[in-house]
């Protein structure tokens, strides 16, 4: 039996997992009135301060430029998030949470943390361990894909089994 992973099972695993957090999330959308999307935005805005803009959201989630303006214009409406220049850069504005937003992003990071521990259920300390170093192996990976190289070597994790 092949062992390997198909690119298929990736996805539908990626896209189950999307749509399992948006039902643990659910209870704040619908207090809040925003959808799953404009909150998920809100808290990766509030839980990854180095990355406030929308075209760091974009590269970071992988979100198209127009879903993501789409919730923002509505976040920023509604008073949860401020454009704010970036200064020395121009051509950036950086999207900060509002006081407003306060409330909602600690409702929601709570959702997060009961979210991670649902989903890690049945798993040892060791088994999450072992996850951590194949998560960065595929990290890896993946960058080394994504800049056109084939270099494989190197890729093993550096802590023993």
């Amino acid at each position: 039996m092949d062992a390997a992973l198909t690119a298929s099972e990736i996805f539908a695993n990626v896209a189950r997992f999307t749509d399992a957090y948006y039902v643990a999330i659910q209870p704040l959308c619908e207090r809040s009135g925003l959808p799953p999307m404009a909150v998920d935005i809100l808290m990766f805005l509030a839980n990854n301060p180095g990355h406030g803009t929308a075209g760091e959201l974009c590269r970071c989630r992988g979100l198209k430029p127009a879903i993501v303006s789409f919730h923002v214009e509505r976040l920023v409406q509604e008073g949860y998030l401020l454009r704010q220049s970036v200064p020395g850069d121009r051509r950036k504005t950086a999207l900060v949470c509002t006081p407003k937003a306060d409330a909602l992003i600690e409702e929601g990071r709570v959702l997060q943390r009961a979210f991670a521990q649902r989903l890690t259920e049945g798993l040892s300390a060791e088994d999450l361990a072992h996850f951590h170093r194949c998560v960065a192996v595929f990290s890896r990976n993946i960058d080394c894909i994504r800049r056109g190289g084939t270099n494989r070597k190197n890729n093993r994790s550096e802590e023993p089994k």
